[in-house]
């Protein structure tokens, strides 16, 4: 089986046809997402965030209640297990989309 690689577990090439905002560091992007709301994920060296378009696109229900106890922040989440459970399930669609 293919090892998923993690610093881009969370963004996907078709996902260019979202508005999203990019920061290069983290306290940018959590300051933005409590401002104007959204979800935080990393890619790399960076951070975005996001409506819940993007992570229905992902393959994620935005309303999981997962998202609430990790305050909405895959990049530095609150709830260690809410955030497992949320990349299981995001490990997963990686899975079904490359084949592994």
């Amino acid at each position: 089986m293919k090892q998923i690689d993690l610093d881009t577990l969370w963004y996907q090439p078709n996902l260019d046809v979202f508005l999203n905002r990019w920061y290069s560091s983290y306290a940018e992007a959590q300051k933005a997402r409590e401002h104007h709301g959204g979800f935080l994920l990393p890619y790399k060296n960076h951070f975005y965030v996001c409506e819940a378009d993007v992570i229905q696109a992902l393959g994620l229900d935005p309303d999981d209640s997962d998202w609430g106890k990790i305050k909405r922040d895959a990049a530095q989440p609150t709830d260690g297990e809410a955030f497992e459970r949320l990349r299981e399930k995001r490990e997963s669609v990686v899975r079904g989309l490359t084949g592994g």
